[in-house]
């Protein structure tokens, strides 16, 4: 996903009369819950952790949770139609998740990918994702040529044969099959991977990957002798992703790691200003013709290097100091690592590739067409057509708050259904004036991206 459009809310200011800082952090910004909302809270953690047991124990013997299962596949299409292919399996050792760790209950990503057992029906495993291939296909570009992607998905090692079966959302956000395949772990076609030896660090943390969420960085365009350089930036960023709420209050659940792929080269392509570099993944600003948004589509080298170390989800830290990024969700996400704004853009990536919440900006310059579908309500937890708005976040409105939200000093600091979002002015709504996902000024998450954040942080670490 396309990086924010770094503003100095002069435009937001004219509005609310004074700088934006929402304090959204939910712990700060509610220090109590009215009773409806807690009860409704307390239902959602009962209800999951039950289906969370359920889940376990129909899974139960059908995975190797000290391996990993590596499906290479190529996603081809143009605007009108798309297909999945398989190109590889491969497994090598260790599995950063837990038991209870199989089944996602976020319904978020334009594909899911399913393991069911061929015996009982039951679904084992289950994740949500996004891909480059899909922004591809909502250019101009898409319209007049097809194109192949590389996409890689991980799961444990199963024990027993197993479907796999890949799904796409529909424009009504409904799920059609892509692509199934029977799995067997006995066969002779599945390819035992080493992993490489690179250098590598621990940054924060401890090294219990079942019960943390494990984020990798991996450098790109660092050479040998920027070692060093590499550790310092990943370092940096770290403080300050833990200087924004809900990271800050969360760091001790998190664990980050850096491991120092080395670049022939250094730096990245940047091909506005005719550069080319030769590094390890191939990385690119001007992806789709847009400067700024910075890319790899070199998805199974990216895969390659992370297989080294536990991960939940994997950075890519570009040596430069211009200013771009990326991030797609459970996919990975890129960023610069020199710019005065790499923490920031950071923060924001990390927002799509790990919680997967959708740009809340408009008017900026991108290159997709219809992204969002106005006559369904989107995937993205912090977005509403109002198609289905009580599916999204009506129980954080407080009493009175018009739907839509007017953009008034008077609800600067609350959560409402703001007119504007998903690169659109009209007809798509996001949680607050002002947020991490809209603007680089914002200085935290508004409350229904906080809210999301948290949970995904939950989901890997119980």
């Amino acid at each position: 996903m396309d990086l924010e459009l770094p503003i100095d809310g002069t435009k937001v200011e004219a509005i609310c009369g004074s700088k934006l800082t929402n304090n959204c952090y939910l712990a700060k910004k509610r220090n109590h819950l009215s009773m409806s909302q807690s009860i409704r809270m307390l239902i959602f953690i009962v209800v999951f952790f039950c289906l969370t047991a359920r889940w376990v124990s129909a899974a139960d013997g059908y995975f190797n949770l000290s391996q990993t299962l590596r499906v290479d596949f190529v996603l081809v299409g143009n605007h009108s139609w798309q297909k999945g292919y398989l190109a590889g399996l491969s497994r090598y050792q260790g599995w950063s998740g837990s038991a209870n760790q199989l089944i996602s209950p976020f319904d978020f990503g334009e594909y899911r990918y399913l393991l069911i057992s061929p015996e009982t029906g039951d679904t084992l495993f289950r994740r949500g994702f996004s891909t480059l291939f899909e922004e591809w296909r909502t250019i101009d570009e898409a319209k007049e040529k097809e194109r192949a992607f590389q996409q890689t998905i991980i799961i444990p090692a199963p024990l027993k044969p197993v479907l796999l079966q890949v799904d796409a959302r529909d424009r009504d956000g409904s799920f059609t099959h892509l692509f199934q395949e029977v799995i067997n772990p006995a066969s002779l076609s599945i390819e035992v991977k080493q992993a490489n030896n690179h250098p590598h660090k621990l940054i924060h943390g401890n090294d219990n990957p079942q019960q943390r969420f494990d984020l990798l960085f991996l450098a790109e365009g660092y050479t040998v002798d920027e070692q060093a350089q590499f550790y310092k930036d990943v370092s940096r960023l770290t403080n300050q992703l833990f200087e924004v709420e809900p990271f800050r209050s969360y760091k001790n659940h998190i664990t980050i790691r850096a491991l120092a792929v080395p670049s022939v080269q250094s730096g990245t392509d940047d091909p506005r200003a005719g550069i080319w570099r030769n590094t390890a993944m191939n990385s690119s600003f001007n992806t789709f013709g847009v400067d700024r948004y910075l890319e790899t589509e070199a998805t199974w080298q990216v895969f390659d290097y992370a297989m080294q170390l536990p991960h939940d989800h994997v950075v890519v830290l570009v040596n430069s100091n211009k200013y771009g990024g990326g991030g797609i969700y459970n996919h990975f996400s890129v960023v610069t690592s020199g710019n005065r704004y790499s923490g920031t853009v950071l923060i924001h990536e990390l927002g799509h590739g790990f919680a997967g919440l959708g740009d809340e900006y408009f008017g900026a310059d991108v290159s997709y067409n219809d992204y969002i579908n106005l006559e369904t309500e989107p995937w993205q937890p912090n977005l509403t057509t109002l198609v289905n708005f009580s599916q999204k976040w009506p129980h954080l409105l407080a009493p009175g708050t018009p739907v839509p939200t007017p953009v008034r000093p008077m609800y600067k600091n609350s959560t409402g259904v703001f007119e504007g979002g998903g690169y659109v002015s009209k007809g798509v709504y996001r949680p607050a004036i002002n947020c991490r996902m809209r603007t680089s000024d914002a200085r935290e998450f508004c409350e229904v991206c906080t809210s999301v954040i948290i949970q995904k942080i939950r989901f890997f670490t119980h």
